[in-house]
C-alpha cells in the first residue's frame, strides 16, 4: 500500500495573456521574488506530488553531497526534474517557453538535516508570498495538481512508445536518474 504524500508547495497559474514574451515574464519574477527557492515551472515538467518530492529530495541530495551542477536551488530542480546535466536543455524542457499560457510556481522547503523525512510545512507561512508573487506578475490562479500528461512526457524528452493510458508518475520519476549521468 502507497503512502499518501503530502501537496508539494506549488500553485498552478494562468499566466498574463498579454505577455508573449516569456523572457521579460521571467526577468519580473526573479526580481521580485523572496529568494531562489522560488520558480516558475512549465506545467507540463511537473509528473505528481511524487516526482516534485523525488525531485526536491535529489536536489537537496546534489547540494549536501556538493555534487550540484547549479550554483542555486531553482536551476538546479530544474536540471534535476529535466533529466539532464546540461542547463540550457534543462531550461528549454522545463523552464518557460514563450507558448507556455500555464506555469507552477513552487517553493522549494528548506533544507532539513534528516532526508529521510519530508520537511513538515505550515502552508499558511508561504501562501502569503505565492499570493503576492502572483499579484505581481499577473498572474491568477488555477485549481489543479500537478499530474502525469503525454505533454510532459515530450516536453521532458521521455522515451515512451505505450498505450497513453499507461502514462503515470513512476515515468517521471525514473527520468530523474538521467540529470546524474554524463553527457
Amino acid at each position: 500500500m502507497e503512502a499518501d504524500v503530502p501537496w508539494f508547495p506549488c500553485w498552478g497559474i494562468k499566466l498574463d495573456i498579454n505577455e508573449k514574451d516569456k523572457s521579460k515574464l521571467v526577468k519580473k519574477f526573479l526580481e521580485i521574488r523572496p529568494n531562489n527557492r522560488w520558480l516558475l515551472l512549465s506545467k507540463y515538467a511537473a509528473g505528481g506530488e511524487r516526482h516534485l518530492w523525488n525531485t526536491w529530495y535529489l536536489v537537496e541530495e546534489n547540494f549536501n553531497e556538493n555534487s550540484a551542477l547549479s550554483k542555486n536551488p531553482d536551476a538546479e530542480f530544474i536540471r534535476v526534474i529535466s533529466g539532464t546535466n546540461q542547463l540550457k536543455t534543462a531550461f528549454k524542457r522545463a523552464g518557460l517557453n514563450d507558448d507556455d499560457s500555464e506555469a507552477w510556481l513552487l517553493f522549494l522547503p528548506e533544507k532539513i538535516e534528516n532526508l529521510d523525512f519530508l520537511p513538515k510545512l505550515s502552508i499558511e507561512s508561504f501562501t502569503e508570498k505565492a499570493q503576492k508573487i502572483l499579484y505581481q506578475i499577473k498572474a491568477s490562479l488555477i485549481t489543479e495538481r500537478p499530474k502525469p500528461t503525454k505533454l510532459g512526457i515530450e516536453r521532458l524528452g521521455i522515451t515512451f512508445e505505450g498505450n497513453q493510458d499507461l502514462i503515470n508518475e513512476d515515468l517521471f520519476i525514473s527520468h530523474l536518474a538521467k540529470s546524474s549521468l554524463p553527457s
